[in-house]
């Protein structure tokens, strides 16, 4: 009987008997569509652990551990050690019976004949050669090694004082100005020098005593008074929260998913904390580095030190996550895309994620680069979600992608989170018991037990397994008595590692050849070899923080530039390739990072030499001739004007309303929330809260409205809006009213009353508070080094109306009153604390007129005139 034709890996045409077909098509395939296809098959849109079985060239190919058929030899075959339960487990809740595990040895051993053939994927073929590696290598600075120079001869002409001592960052600005013919501003006034040192260290205005001290000191010996004040900030707590929100900016860091089903991250907290302290310890950069991408993995001193490794990756686990996806496949890809996008980006300054699809358009960055990459995130477990509880993890249509969490070795001294008393425990045991029986009884056909009559069958099943996933996330973080655990977001290695296979045109379903784990080759020339058995996490970790990379240091010191000065050296602080600006002083921006690495990576001592300059004192004074020859002030000719960020505006209204809470909370807004959906701007379903709150009132009146309650609960839907009614009534539209307004606050992400510092503001996706988003916060989707500065009527609208700005404006009032003894004190004092200066001869007879004609009451007349204050332009700006 003739046999069948079909296509070998090496494309030659091999036939199969017709015996072979029909063992095939009678024994194997019925097996694999019913027992594997579910998880490892394109039409299922799964390929758990990278593995395909639905057709022969993607079972030889194999998934992230290796071939999963060796024709002829079932030892060797991974698939077979599965199916026997020797290597893996698959099936995973049963085992195959002897009769098809002797038939799939027959198949294995006869060659694993296959009649489903299809043309393999080819390799796209390459458009960057080892040539073009190999010139820009040679060429572009940023690939090269920091060069050291010797730093250009002193400007001066006279001999040099501490008023006007040059350091060699002067001295290299300098050289460019000349080479210009440009010259540099004068000095700025003392009171602007403090102002802007105070907010660019800490986000924080002066003080009036600490005014009073630098304009004296300053007077005597300006560079011992700025070296005392820069020391100090860098001492304070507030610089590490201050200076830790810059980077969280770069980091996109955010506490929940974002993307269509957007769910809480209640443990990101932590992550937020890890950059505050390290920030405030001054943790050298290398190591800060390493223990974000592979902190899991090195060694630790102890079980404190082995926790914060574990939140430092955080930074891998914090991003944005369509846990709505359908495929596992793509959910996975998206996810290690996610990843080499934020490390490359924040690191190296070069975005690799280009080159999903094709080698990269501008930079020598090819496919195969980024899947060499890819190999590494792929063989990186991400937790992100929420543990699963004793009942199991319940998902559902909306949350199809899962993920639990890290425990740390460590418990919180203090409990974070949600505590449940036992009868709590009992009634969320209870609760999880009752649904799951509902969702019995409508796989039975039994539809009356819904609370919600009226409903589909597949509403019903949707919504209980909502609340099923609801209450289990509560019991999951909490242990037998109810108290929360210690969780983190994080990574660590899987339990099978491997490399990844080159998707053609970034389709899961088009999967060429596997691409060996490597770093990429325009940024490296070091020889990459993970230890067996691991990712390349550890290894990847250490070339990006080794003094011999030529990027990262680089990157960083442009980013501490960008904050101290306004302008990076390179402005476009994440694209340090072909299309990205090149730097303005390269010589300058060598000797920054051959200093940054020889200090020990100390970012505190970076700041400090930056500060120390003359340039930082410059004042921002306009020249038409000078802005002719340098529009964009990249030579660095005046001080650039900076706003200030949303976080600092904030902050300093809070501060000098004498409401400022310098205590660090514990946890989050979200921390407490726990795991949830955000919707439309809230943590929780106001109505949840109103229910709680009314049961709460109705419990305490059993005896006044037990019967209205009963209907409510076991009512029909006619009875239980009958009931409503009564209830309204009897307790009155006022009390009803008040208990929505308190169960909207409970929820709201956006609250008015809150007076620590902004840092610890929530920062859900799509619902970032409102005092930051109308002042430009970063996008916490996105991996942003430099803030957009708008200036817009809705800007112009929160400083007039928000209850925020008019609750501190009061409280601010209230200050002026209470320690000022007359007008003409509490007006100079006003002035000295919002902008740092007295009033003009000109502001100071307006503000008299105003207080003393405005018709309004004392209170409310000086609470006018302190919003006027914050409202204006001088307040939100350094000059």
């Amino acid at each position: 009987m003739a046999g069948l034709a079909v296509a070998a890996d090496d494309g030659a045409v091999v036939s199969l008997t017709s015996e072979q077909a029909k063992f095939f098509e009678t024994k194997i395939r019925p097996v694999l569509v019913r027992e594997c296809y579910g998880c490892h098959s394109k039409q299922a849109g799964q390929s758990k652990g990278g593995l395909r079985l639905d057709t022969q060239a993607a079972m030889i190919d194999g998934g992230d551990s290796g071939p999963a058929i060796v024709p002829g030899d079932p030892e060797a075959s991974l698939f077979f050690g599965a199916i026997t339960h020797t290597d893996f487990v698959m099936p995973p809740k049963r085992k195959l019976s002897d009769a098809e595990i002797a038939d799939f040895k027959a198949w294995i051993l006869d060659g694993a004949p296959d009649p489903r053939s299809v043309t393999p994927v080819q390799t796209p073929a390459q458009t960057i050669d080892d040539e073009t590696i190999a010139q820009a290598k040679r060429t572009f600075w940023a690939y090269q090694k920091p060069r050291r120079s010797e730093p250009p001869k002193s400007s001066l002409t006279s001999q040099p004082t501490a008023a006007t001592a040059e350091t060699v960052i002067d001295r290299f600005l300098a050289h460019q100005r000349d080479e210009a013919d440009l010259q540099p501003a004068a000095d700025a006034p003392t009171q602007i020098v403090l102002r802007r040192l105070c907010f660019d260290l800490v986000g924080l205005p002066p003080t009036p005593e600490q005014l009073r001290w630098f304009d004296a000191a300053f007077d005597k010996d300006p560079d011992a008074a700025v070296a005392r004040v820069v020391d100090r900030l860098l001492d304070s707590p507030q610089f590490g929260e201050h200076w830790g929100r810059h980077w969280l900016d770069v980091v996109r860091y955010a506490e929940s998913t974002g993307r269509e089903v957007n769910m809480t991250y209640p443990h990101a907290w932590r992550y937020r904390d890890y950059v505050i302290d390290s920030f405030n310890a001054d943790k050298p950069y290398n190591e800060f580095v390493q223990e974000q991408i592979a902190g899991d993995l090195m060694p630790a001193a102890d079980d404190q030190q082995w926790s914060e490794h574990l939140v430092a990756t955080g930074f891998l686990a914090i991003g944005t996550k369509n846990v709505n996806e359908q495929s596992g496949a793509q959910f996975a890809a998206d996810l290690a895309d996610e990843q080499i996008d934020a490390t490359t980006r924040v690191f190296l300054g070069t975005s690799v994620a280009c080159a999903r699809c094709h080698d990269h358009k501008f930079d020598p960055i090819r496919q195969t680069d980024y899947y060499a990459m890819a190999g590494i995130f792929r063989s990186t477990k991400t937790f992100f979600g929420t543990p699963p509880s004793q009942y199991g993890s319940f998902g559902g249509p909306q949350q199809r992608r899962q993920s639990s969490l890290i425990l740390l070795p460590i418990p919180d001294d203090q409990p974070i989170g949600r505590t449940y008393s036992a009868d709590e425990l009992q009634q969320l045991h209870q609760d999880i018991r009752d649904r799951q029986a509902d969702l019995v009884g409508l796989r039975n056909g039994n539809t009356t037990s819904s609370r919600r009559p009226g409903a589909t069958p597949q509403q019903m099943r949707i919504r209980l397994t909502n609340e099923l996933g609801e209450l289990s996330a509560k019991l999951g973080v909490v242990d037998e008595n109810g108290q929360p655990r210690s969780y983190c977001m994080g990574v660590q290695d899987n339990d099978t590692v491997g490399d990844a296979p080159l998707l053609v045109r970034g389709e899961i379903d088009q999967p060429a050849g596997r691409i060996k784990r490597d770093l990429p080759a325009a940024l490296s020339d070091v020889s990459f070899s993970p230890k067996p058995g691991t990712s390349g996490r550890l290894e990847l970790a250490r070339w990006i923080g080794s003094d011999e990379n030529s990027l990262a240091a680089r990157v960083m010191v442009n980013r501490i530039w960008q904050h101290v000065f306004g302008q990076g050296i390179v402005p476009t602080t994440e694209d340090f390739g072909m299309t990205g600006t090149p730097p303005s002083h390269p010589e300058l921006l060598d000797h920054l990072a051959i200093q940054f690495v020889q200090s020990g990576w100390s970012v505190k001592t970076m700041i400090r030499e930056m500060m120390l300059t003359r340039a930082y004192r410059m004042q921002s004074t306009f020249d038409v001739a000078s802005h002719e020859a340098d529009p964009d002030n990249r030579l660095l000719w005046r001080a650039n004007v900076k706003r200030l960020g949303a976080e600092s505006l904030r902050d300093a209204m809070l501060s000098i309303a004498g409401e400022l809470e310098t205590e660090r909370p514990v946890g989050s807004k979200v921390a407490q929330a726990g795991y949830t959906r955000v919707r439309n701007g809230q943590l929780s379903d106001p109505r949840d809260a109103i229910r709680r709150n009314l049961q709460t009132t109705l419990t305490s009146r059993r005896g006044q409205f037990g019967e209205i309650f009963d209907r409510m609960r076991n009512g029909s839907p006619r009875q239980q809006a009958q009931a409503r009614n009564q209830l309204r009534s009897a307790m009155g539209n006022r009390q009803i009213r008040e208990m929505a307004a308190d169960a909207y606050n409970e929820g709201s992400l956006d609250s008015v009353t809150d007076n620590h510092r902004s840092v610890y503001l929530p920062v859900v996706r799509d619902f970032v508070p409102r005092s930051l988003e109308v002042f430009d916060f970063a996008d916490p989707s996105m991996v942003v080094g430099t803030r957009e500065a708008s200036n817009t009527p809705n800007q112009a609208l929160y400083m007039l109306n928000n209850p925020l700005t008019m609750r501190l404006s009061e409280s601010f009032a209230e200050r002026l009153i209470n320690e000022g003894g007359s007008t003409k004190d509490r007006v100079e004092m006003a002035f000295v604390l919002a902008y740092g200066r007295p009033p003009s001869t000109e502001e100071r007879a307006a503000s008299h007129r105003f207080l003393s004609s405005s018709g309004l009451l004392p209170k409310s007349a000086y609470a006018a005139f302190c919003q006027s204050l914050f409202a204006a332009a001088e307040f939100r700006y350094l000059n």
